[in-house]
């Protein structure tokens, strides 16, 4: 056990997501009870056209333990990758701390009624996090990571990197079905995690590469 935590101590950077999540809910009750910005409204005609979908609430509610598993599975398996992702995911959330702070938004939600899981469900999310902090949408940003990261660095068979897309899509299907989310903070979300895992890896092999260089010069041979 003592030789299973040394080899995988940096598995504790996965409580950055817990850490992130923290100051998400502190900003959003900021929001919603002390702060005197008013939340900009989201929501457009298109999505006010988008039909009400209940079921997709179990999408939605995977979300968190799916991105455990994913960062734990990459730590267990691909310490590199595991650390870049990482740093992707706190920079990209980061951002959108950032922007929740700066330009604060909001959703309109509708009037639910039934006594079926999904709605209870979707009732216990509205009840207990507040319709603010929208764009960008930190469920379609994790969830988009997790999509391009996996199919880029080809993670699992064809098969079942098939499979994991369309749950990784239906994750961020469900933000808008549930009226989490509007159009744009999905649209955000996916742009700001595209564009923050571009630029991570572009200073990481930037310094690779520096390195490499570095160590040829010295008439060091790399391990490539």
């Amino acid at each position: 056990m003592i030789l299973f935590l040394k080899k995988y101590r940096h598995l504790i950077a996965v409580l950055s997501i817990a850490a992130q999540g923290l100051i998400y809910m502190l900003i959003a009750a900021h929001l919603g009870q002390n702060s005197a910005a008013v939340p900009i409204p989201v929501n457009t005609w298109i999505d006010d056209r988008i039909p009400y979908m209940s079921w997709f609430v179990i999408s939605y509610v995977a979300w968190m333990p799916v991105l455990y598993i994913a960062f734990i599975y990459m730590g267990l398996t691909d310490r590199a990758l595991y650390w870049r992702t990482i740093i992707v995911y706190n920079a990209a959330i980061t951002v959108s701390n950032i922007i929740f702070i700066v330009f604060p938004t909001s959703m309109p939600r509708p009037e639910i009624s039934g006594n079926d899981l999904f709605t209870w469900l979707v009732q216990f999310i509205y009840n207990n996090d507040n319709p603010v902090n929208c764009f960008p949408s930190i469920h379609c940003l994790t969830s988009y990571l997790l999509l391009i990261t996996m199919n880029r660095h080809k993670l699992f068979p064809v098969g079942l990197r098939v499979v994991l897309s369309a749950f990784f899509w239906s994750i961020i299907a469900s933000t808008v079905f549930i009226k989490q989310h509007a159009l744009v903070d999905v649209v955000g979300g996916i742009v700001l995690a595209e564009i923050t895992y571009r630029i991570v890896y572009f200073i990481g092999n930037k310094r690779r590469q520096f390195i490499l260089k570095e160590q040829s010069n010295m008439g060091v041979p790399s391990n490539s």
